[in-house]
């Protein structure tokens, strides 16, 4: 059985709304077991209601403080121990659970990750990896939002956790892998410094990329790869797997997705006709954005976004996301693939530093 436990006390929203989905997920999966985090109160009498007696398949644990996001984040999350983000993440860390989702701020679950689980070895900071695109064959954004500012070795850690990621949620060997930047004129100094670092891990690394060419789809003519942005480094059709940026950027396009695909749906009758496929925003729906997980940590947190004015069946359809996210994470070993990946980081830096071994 797969345990997870879901904070659904998050900064405090109604929970009602999101237990409409457990019906579903269980169904889905009869292996899941669901240790709902949450206010004692009226909980169990919606559960009820659903057709769910609290038992073998779905546990109750009571929370009784709800968390803020914002650059508070770490400091609320460390002084609240009864928040549903932390009894969460607390549960997944003693072995009660085998991973966390929250509803949280994704500030929140970031810091409840990073403090309750630590870092792997060789990680200096957690980031997040989102999906941008259809969920079966988008591309994985790492950072996708944990932090602004980076150096060239935090975008060669982006980019070793998100192949391994990568490799696991859409069954590929060797992800192919792009660093999301501007035109070449442009490139920063920790830009050029990844580019040779990455050039020199045992990754498939295609050099930087554009933010078209990772929007690209599908596989284009040659004649096509020019006006789709596709860098001459890439030099091929094929889409990307992963873009590694830093976490302000990364956040920014995320925003910029989701903005664009809900302006076009508003623009196009039917939504059927406009340029970006109709899954991008994240699940069917631009109001939430669902299985954002958080890398680099020693466990599996995902955050499930529920924003304040989306719909019913947004919230619901995220924390399913998030759901499926942290059961293939557990059952794909997706720690020990993380902590693999970056042993190989620790030992070029002691390469790089003359160190044997």
């Amino acid at each position: 059985m797969t345990r997870i436990a879901v904070d659904l006390l998050g900064e405090g929203l109604p929970v009602g709304p999101l237990l409409e989905a457990l019906p579903t997920a269980l169904d889905a999966d009869p292996r899941l077991v669901l240790i709902l985090v949450s206010p004692a109160e009226g909980v169990r009498d919606e559960l009820a209601r659903l057709g769910i007696l609290a038992g073998e398949r779905v546990l109750l644990r009571s929370a009784t403080r709800t968390v803020a996001g914002g650059p508070e984040a770490l400091r609320e999350v460390r002084s609240r121990k009864d928040a549903g983000v932390r009894v969460a993440a607390r549960l997944a860390r003693a072995g009660d659970a085998d991973a966390m989702v929250s509803i949280a701020p994704i500030e929140s679950v970031v810091a409840a990750a990073q403090f309750t689980h630590g870092l792997l070895p060789g990680a200096t900071r957690a980031v997040l990896a989102a999906i941008l695109g259809r969920q079966d064959a988008g591309v994985v954004l790492c950072d996708a939002g944990s932090a602004g500012g980076v150096t060239a070795d935090e975008l060669a850690q982006s980019a070793l956790l998100g192949s391994a990621y990568a490799a696991l949620r859409f069954a590929v060997d060797a992800p192919r892998i792009g660093l999301l930047a501007p035109r070449e004129a442009l490139l920063d100094p920790p830009r050029r410094l990844a580019d040779e670092l990455l050039r020199s891990l045992d990754l498939n690394y295609v050099g930087p990329c554009t933010v078209e060419s990772v929007l690209a789809r599908s596989e284009r003519a040659d004649q096509d790869r020019a006006a789709d942005g596709w860098s001459s480094v890439a030099g091929s059709d094929r889409r990307l797997e992963v873009a590694v940026t830093d976490g302000y950027t990364g956040d920014v396009v995320l925003s910029t997705v989701r903005g664009v695909s809900s302006w076009e749906r508003r623009n196009t009758a039917g939504g059927t006709d406009a340029d970006l496929d109709p899954a991008w925003g994240t699940l069917e729906d631009p109001d939430v954005r669902g299985g954002t997980i958080v890398l680099g940590v020693d466990g599996v947190a995902v955050h499930a976004e529920r924003t304040q004015g989306g719909s019913v069946d947004a919230g619901a359809g995220g924390l399913l996301a998030a759901l499926r996210l942290a059961s293939l994470a557990v059952r794909g070993d997706l720690v020990l693939r993380t902590r693999a990946a970056m042993a190989t980081l620790v030992a070029r830096r002691r390469a790089l530093a003359g160190l044997a071994g």
